[in-house]
């Protein structure tokens, strides 16, 4: 589960990286406005970071019901014979 968490916040800092670099080409900041919100390259960080989010959330929430973080995972759904 740690692992994911890292993995949000690796996810963040890029996205900070490509707010950063959108504010200095545009001469704007999103304290100043929503001016970079229009930037094409930040918007796309935007809606990957959403699509990324959900899907640690469902990898983490899948990792707990396969037995948690300790162990490797195994699918509940798997019969007993082929474990």
């Amino acid at each position: 589960m740690a692992e994911l968490e890292e993995a949000r916040l690796s996810w963040g800092v890029w996205a900070d990286s490509v707010r950063k670099l959108a504010e200095r080409r545009l001469g704007a900041s999103v304290a100043e406005g929503f001016a970079v919100l229009d930037d094409p390259g930040y918007a796309r960080a935007l809606r990957m970071g959403g699509w990324f989010d959900r899907a640690a959330g469902m990898a983490g929430t899948a990792l707990e019901a396969a037995g948690g973080a300790g162990s490797p995972p195994v699918c509940p759904c798997v019969s007993a014979g082929q474990q």
